[in-house]
């Protein structure tokens, strides 16, 4: 079995373990319930299967909980579990395990967005993925929303 890891993840496919820089948040009213959309953050991979390129854009909301991260640090989470010989559904519940472990979020989901080199050239459409973790995981009302709210930015209609 080959494993690439550059160093980034524990044996076993565990989770990723780097230095980020987490800031606490206020205990004060400031978080709220509001669903919060972090920009696309573009990816490159490898598929498992055929060992040929895939690419994309990952797509995370959250609800804010203990921690909060810079927005410089979601792309360091994308491309530290981007890397490697994987499938795109593993690397969906990864980053969505990850953020829901270490940044401590009421709830959070991740959708990533893929096309692959081994698809037939020009017939492929992108192959999407999704997870949620926390309080969005038993939300479907959440669940709608964060869907929602990417597909729109997808098409230029939210602005951050």
């Amino acid at each position: 079995m080959l494993r690439h890891d550059n160093g980034f993840a524990l044996a076993g496919g565990s989770l990723l373990q780097f230095p980020i820089g987490r800031t606490r948040t206020a205990e004060s009213g400031s978080g709220g319930s509001e669903l919060v959309l972090v920009r696309p953050i573009p990816f490159h991979s490898l598929c498992e299967r055929h060992l040929l390129s895939f690419h994309g854009v990952v797509h995370v909301g959250y609800l804010h909980g203990e921690n909060q991260l810079d927005p410089a640090e979601f792309a360091r989470i994308v491309q530290a579990c981007s890397r490697g010989i994987q499938a795109q559904q593993r690397m969906t519940a990864r980053i969505g395990l990850w953020l829901h472990h270490q940044l401590a979020p009421r709830g959070v989901g991740v959708l990533i967005e893929g096309e692959y080199a081994c698809a037939t050239a020009g017939r492929g459409a992108p192959t999407t993925t999704l997870a949620f973790y926390g309080s969005l995981r038993h939300s479907a009302d959440g669940q709608r929303e964060f869907v929602s709210l990417t597909r729109q930015e997808q098409k230029g209609i939210v602005r951050q």
